[in-house]
Formats: C-alpha cells, sequence, structure tokens
C-alpha cells in the first residue's frame, strides 16, 4: 500500500491533495471574521481544514462527501494538525487517487481494512479491469455500502463490516494461485472482491434486512449492482466483460461451471466462510484471527 497523501502522513508544511470533506461549519472569529471549517476524510483519518476568504468559503461550502482537491498550509494548533485552505477545486471523479483511498475512514466499520482494500486494488494491473474496479469504488452508492454492511445476519462474518472482510478473504484467497493466467488471475480477483456486493441491497449496516432483501435473493442483484460500471468494461474489454459476468453469476444456471476459475472463486467463498464460522469469535467485529494480514489462509509464502 502507497498512499504518500494519506491524511495520517500529513506533517507541518504545505499539502496538496484530493480528499473527500464533510462537517462543513459557518462560523465567525470573536471579532466577527467569518470562517468555514469542514472536516477531511481519507481512508486513514481525517484532519479539519478552515476556509478565511469568500471565495475560498464558497467553493468549500459543498454537501458532505463531496470529493474536493485542495492546497493548503498543514500547521499544528492546540496539539493537533489542522489546514489552512488556500485553493479549492471541487471534483466530480478522483483526479490523482485510488478509489479506494477516498473511501472516508468514519464509514467504514472496520476501518483497519481500508488499507488492505488499497492494496487489493493496486494489485490489478490490467488497464481495463483496474478502471473497472476504480469506476466501481468511486461510487459512493456502492462502495460506502460495501465497506459497511455486514456479510450475513446469521451464517458467517455476521457484522457491520463483515462484507468488506469476507471479500478480502476471498481476494487474497483468489491471488494465491499463481498457476493462472494473469488475465484469468485478475479476473478471479475482482470477481472474489465482489461476488456478494449485491448485499448492499439486502443488508443494511444496522444489522437488518431491507425490504428487497427479503424478497430476492443477493446473487440476482450482482449485476444490477455494477451495470453501469460493466458497460465501461465492455466497452474496454469485450471479452473480460463478458467472462466477468460469467464469473459472477455462473452459479444461478448451472452446477458445474466452465472455467477452473470459477470453481476457484467459489471454492475461496467457502473456505472464508467456512473459516469464519468455526472461530470462536467469527460474530464480533474484534476478530484478530481472522485479521487479513495475520490470516493463515492468506500469507503469501
Amino acid at each position: 500500500m502507497s498512499e504518500r497523501l494519506a491524511l495520517s502522513n500529513l506533517v507541518p508544511g504545505v499539502v496538496c491533495g484530493t480528499f473527500r470533506l464533510r462537517e462543513a461549519t459557518h462560523s465567525a472569529t470573536w471579532d466577527g471574521y467569518p470562517y468555514l471549517r469542514v472536516l477531511l476524510e481519507d481512508f486513514s483519518g481525517q484532519i479539519h481544514a478552515y476556509a478565511w476568504t469568500d471565495e475560498l468559503i464558497d467553493r468549500l461550502d459543498r454537501p458532505d462527501y463531496s470529493l474536493v482537491r485542495i492546497v493548503g498550509q498543514v500547521r499544528p494548533y492546540r496539539g493537533k494538525l489542522r489546514i489552512d485552505v488556500t485553493s479549492v477545486h471541487p471534483l466530480s471523479q478522483p483526479a490523482d487517487r485510488s478509489a479506494a483511498a477516498l473511501i472516508p475512514r468514519g464509514i467504514c466499520p472496520l476501518p483497519e481494512l481500508l488499507p488492505t482494500l488499497l492494496t487489493a486494488v493496486e494489485q490489478i494491473c490490467l488497464p481495463p479491469l483496474r478502471g473497472f474496479v476504480e469506476a466501481v469504488l468511486a461510487d459512493p452508492g456502492i462502495s460506502f455500502p460495501f465497506v459497511s454492511a455486514p456479510a450475513s445476519l446469521q451464517h458467517h462474518h455476521r457484522f457491520p463490516g463483515g462484507l468488506l472482510r469476507h471479500s478480502l478473504e476471498c481476494f487474497f484467497l483468489v491471488a494465491k494461485h499463481q498457476e493462472f493466467s494473469r488475465e484469468s488471475c485478475e479476473l478471479g480477483m475482482v470477481a472474489a472482491l465482489f461476488h456478494d456486493v449485491g448485499k448492499i441491497l439486502t443488508l443494511t449496516h444496522r444489522m437488518r434486512r431491507t425490504t428487497l432483501g427479503a424478497s430476492i435473493d443477493h446473487d440476482k442483484l450482482t449485476l444490477e449492482v455494477l451495470a453501469p460500471h460493466l458497460q465501461r468494461l465492455d466497452r474496454d474489454w469485450p471479452e473480460g466483460g463478458r467472462e466477468l459476468r460469467y464469473l459472477l453469476t455462473w452459479k444461478m444456471c448451472e452446477k458445474i461451471p466452465k472455467y477452473d476459475m470459477a470453481d476457484l472463486v467459489a471454492c475461496c467463498d467457502r473456505i472464508s466462510t467456512g473459516l469464519n464460522r468455526r472461530s470462536p469469535h467469527a460474530h464480533g467485529r474484534n476478530c484478530p484471527q481472522l485479521g487479513i494480514a495475520d490470516h493463515p489462509a492468506l500469507r503469501v509464502s
């Protein structure tokens, strides 16, 4: 994981980078000078930033979780760092950072997994496939619930953030199998990462089943969730788009897959599920023996 722009790495001096903002608050100094305070966030942490001119206040006063590229001066204040903003550029898409790095830490119930998600994304090297993954994670309607929902309510990884933990376990289990071609391996890794993404429409971070989830199985919603971004993959790499669809959906209509990679993704899903169910601490958010870094099934030899 290489993120020099991470908020957790900031030191006093000039900063220039892209972040998400929230909690824009208008206020004034004791002598009536107006300013705007916002909270900047990324995957690693948060920091307060201040705008002191009318122009900067207007450009920084945006809805929660908007993307902005800011230039400013980091300085200590009362034992903490803060940023005095000197330039603001609102953005519609991430410009200079991975979309995974711009998932706000406060959104994820298991924030220690966000650097691992960033590491996973960086392992996807095929440009069309990397573009697809970045587009999915840049979509807050997908990425925010993806990192906060449980994987299930009763079965496995049944805690807020469980969907992300399970998805990463599956990703790295697939990644260990280098006997496949690079194209096949990366398609399998992406399929493993998003194989349960339909659950963002059926389960909530409050451990509730949605109305839709009460009537439709999550597997039937996977392609619906990914549809806008699959269109991009179809344009950039039609063969990859077709194969990824198959890897994500074959179990709905076949008992035996056509590709070994499809079988591997399904096996890794079962391994992650089984290990979690057998763990004596499987159903709490603090389960160190299932942490990504020290998970025995995920160690890279």
